[in-house]
């Protein structure tokens, strides 16, 4: 948003008619009451001038920041996040005319924190951060991948591990993700409670590895029996060589619900949130150049996001994190 120019003739008249108060004397004295009277009327003028410049920054929420500062939910390596995420960066400040700052919390509560306390301007949240975030601060849905809508939570065991079912585990050692994370805790969570299985009950051994990586590599390590995760991490980390196919065997996978999004500021400059917009949405894979982005982001393309496609979860939060 461009702020209203100052009109510089008048600054320009201001400047001429302090030049020439200097000429005015009365009997060989400055006449002191009126140049106060004068200095004070120019210094008035300069104040409704600047408060025009800004008023219409007001009207359209916050003023257009220089960097806008994009949180990412921690739910792999920083390293790992920075390689998905720098190819849109990159993008993003070519296409919508703006620099980004990425910054990656140490864990899933800080993103919610640095949201609510609006140290970030955008946040790429996980179902159950952005309905907890949303909760405090309005948080708008923008844009969601197109496998956003249709996530799964793979459960995990050992490749030598020769049970079948979940209800064999009982007594086992059992792990989640993060406390905070929709694919790593809420929904695994509400999918064994649908299996009557209460986990701090059912297992001997109930622990958050705080990242879907670290429950996998703790199957493969055999620090735990079985462990939830999210479907599409487990397959990226295969995929990009960080767990072998042979390191852990998917024992099942549960139903699909909605889960990601990028998330904004409720009085976000509403033509720069456009422009974001516009720019996810223009991604696709008939781009040769959209083809590395999309790749590392694990999509085809990306949809507007609406506040009803979080009903399933938050039917889910009511029941599982009662408030």
């Amino acid at each position: 948003m461009k702020k209203k120019a100052i009109d510089s003739a008048s600054v320009c008249r201001s400047i001429h008619a302090v030049g020439l108060m200097k000429k005015i004397q009365l009997t060989g004295r400055w006449n002191v009451d009126r140049f106060c009277r004068f200095v004070l009327a120019v210094l008035v003028c300069w104040i409704v001038m600047l408060t025009a410049a800004y008023a219409d920054t007001a009207q359209n929420g916050m003023p257009a920041p220089q960097i806008l500062k994009l949180g990412i939910l921690p739910d792999s390596s920083p390293e790992i996040i920075k390689q998905r995420f720098s190819p849109l960066m990159r993008y993003l400040e070519r296409k919508a005319d703006i620099r980004i700052e990425l910054l990656i919390p140490s864990d899933y509560r800080e993103l919610v924190r640095q949201f609510t306390t609006k140290k970030i301007d955008m946040a790429f949240f996980g179902g159950y951060t952005f309905v907890m975030t949303q909760r405090e601060t309005k948080a708008v849905p923008l844009i969601m991948r197109d496998i956003d809508l249709h996530f799964s939570t793979v459960f995990l065991t050992h490749p030598n591990n020769t049970k079948q079912k979940l209800e064999d585990f009982r007594g086992g050692r059992f792990s989640f993700g993060d406390a905070l994370s929709t694919s790593g805790h809420v929904m695994p969570r509400y999918f064994l409670h649908e299996r009557n299985i209460r986990p701090e009950k059912y297992f001997s051994e109930v622990r958050y590895s705080g990242g879907h990586d670290t429950t996998a590599f703790w199957v493969r390590d055999n620090q735990v029996d079985l462990g939830a995760a999210n479907s599409d991490i487990i397959k990226n980390l295969i995929q990009d060589g960080l767990l072998n196919k042979n390191d852990v065997r998917i024992l099942w996978e549960t139903p699909v619900y909605t889960n990601y999004v990028f998330a904004i500021q409720p009085d976000y400059d509403k033509e720069l949130r456009d422009r974001l917009l516009d720019s996810f949405l223009a991604l696709t894979p008939r781009v040769q150049a959209h083809q590395e982005i999309l790749t590392a982001l694990g999509t085809s393309g990306f949809l507007p996001a609406n506040n009803e496609d979080f009903e399933i979860l938050r039917k889910a939060v009511k029941i599982m994190v009662p408030q």
